[in-house]
């Protein structure tokens, strides 16, 4: 089975905001229960987005989407459940991706989160060269840490792609003008852009 990232994107409880090491450090503590890694999960990072940040990141990698599943099966889920109740304040948006290498991504500086959301009528054909594209001009970009692409698992008319960056604005400064603009306003034309900026740290939990 392939390598899966869930990504779960949420509203945070004023605790969270005011305090997030102490729930997260209660997660932790209700996760870790029996003090075995939880099985199948690879890394986690937690965050909070740039432009908002009363909205976080959980991102998870799992060996494969089984091990996810089990675990979900587990009394050590359950028992995260009540701490997690204290951070959402809204119900999260989750994703899974099988994105193909994230090893510099989400331990970069700021990680950009993008979704292209084919356009009614348009086909996927259209889109995904114009994703490749992206990601070859992408390459030698400065203040880059690299950049991983794929289509969201159960919605095939999505695309998901995770960027490092050393800042928000390196980011910006890539994309303003030159052929890393053209491309983006080709994918404009077929698909609608959302895109935000988190700063991610690696987590035990």
């Amino acid at each position: 089975m392939a390598p899966v990232t869930k990504i779960m994107y949420f509203k945070t409880t004023a605790s969270y905001l005011q305090d997030p090491s102490r729930l997260i450090a209660e997660l932790t503590t209700a996760s870790s229960a029996d003090i075995a890694p939880i099985e199948g999960l690879s890394k986690a990072y937690i965050g909070f987005e740039t432009e908002d940040p009363s909205n976080a990141f959980w991102v998870f990698e799992w060996v494969s989407m089984d091990a996810h599943s089990t675990y979900r099966q587990t009394d050590t889920f359950k028992a995260t459940q009540a701490v997690s109740q204290q951070i959402f304040a809204s119900t999260p948006t989750s994703v899974f991706v099988n994105f193909s290498d994230t090893s510099r991504i989400f331990s970069a500086p700021v990680t950009e989160f993008v979704t292209f959301t084919l356009k009614e009528g348009v086909s996927m054909d259209a889109l995904q060269p114009l994703v490749t594209q992206l990601e070859v001009k992408l390459q030698g970009t400065p203040k880059f840490y690299g950049s991983s692409w794929a289509s969201v698992n159960d919605k095939p008319n999505v695309v998901y792609g995770v960027l490092g960056w050393e800042s928000v604005q390196a980011h910006w400064d890539a994309v303003t003008s030159g052929p890393l603009k053209d491309i983006i306003d080709e994918v404009k034309k077929i698909a609608d852009l959302w895109l935000v900026h988190a700063i991610l740290t690696q987590s035990n939990a």
